[in-house]
């Protein structure tokens, strides 16, 4: 089967990358009032409250140097694999990224082995996004609704995908950066890569997966990308300007699901409101 095409991987960057630098901003739809009651992001507060990222930059220090760990490269990556293991496997995924302290965009999924749908969201705008998979075609087509817009005409850039799961639409070009990186090793629990992300920067991901958990709020995989002010990672807390948390839920998560349906009423005439209730009731 083909790889991601080339408008798959559009897609799917335009879903990811969200730097604050250079994220889409959308345009306004309402006044600055208006503006001040949609707040799509609530009170999600602080995106570093979720992990220690200081205590995660001081091991970074003590294996910068190591040589690549494909070993443990392979593990991390079948854990990946391992929660849409089942067919009918159906996962939620949490994205928020901003700069170091605050949420900018929030992304809110639920994945199967047919489906993505969810919510992009920044303060002032939503993008609803649905891709399903044609079952005669295996082509994952995806539609989408800007606040509150009508659904857009079916996109004409079909994509293949090399796994079929609607996790995979949404990481797919976050997992390719992560094989094409240089894998530091394992340590307290979580893997380290670094990356050259193709324009100039080096971003260091740091892969976690939660295997005792306590209750369906805890987290079965996190995965933590930072860049750093200049370009180049350091380990230094100061110079991380944006972070990335992904947090993959395989038992689903009442937050991710109460804030989704909480951001979609608040959009009562987006076209795609019904299907994202449905998802996420």
């Amino acid at each position: 089967m083909k790889r991601l095409s080339l408008a798959g991987c559009l897609i799917v960057m335009g879903m990811l990358v969200g730097c604050s630098n250079n994220r889409h901003l959308g345009h306004q739809t309402f006044s600055a009032e208006e503006g001040q009651k949609k707040d799509n992001l609530g009170t999600i507060g602080k995106i570093l409250r979720t992990a220690d990222h200081a205590r995660v930059l001081r091991d970074y220090t003590s294996i910068k140097d190591n040589d690549h760990d494909s070993e443990q490269l392979e593990k991390v990556l079948q854990e990946i694999d391992e929660l849409v293991d089942g067919k009918e496997e159906t996962v939620m995924i949490d994205v928020r990224i901003g700069n170091y302290g605050d949420v900018e965009v929030r992304n809110l999924f639920q994945a199967t082995s047919d489906s993505l749908i969810g919510i992009r969201a920044d303060k002032d705008e939503i993008q609803v996004i649905k891709v399903e998979k044609d079952k005669k075609s295996n082509e994952w087509n995806r539609i989408n609704a800007i606040d509150n817009e009508k659904v857009s005409d079916q996109e004409t850039d079909s994509f293949f995908m090399e796994k079929n799961h609607g996790l995979y639409v949404m990481m797919d070009a976050k997992l390719e950066n992560i094989k094409n990186g240089k894998c530091l090793g394992e340590v307290n629990g979580k893997t380290y890569v670094l990356i050259d992300d193709g324009y100039g920067r080096e971003l260091l991901y740091v892969i976690g997966c939660y295997e005792n958990k306590k209750s369906n709020n805890d987290w079965d995989m996190n995965i933590v990308q930072f860049i750093s002010s200049d370009g180049t990672f350091k380990d230094n807390i100061r110079d991380v300007y944006n972070v990335e948390n992904v947090f993959i839920y395989k038992d689903g998560c009442k937050e991710v699901k109460d804030e989704a349906i909480r951001v979609i009423n608040l959009y009562p005439n987006n076209g795609l409101q019904k299907n994202v209730k449905k998802a996420f009731k």
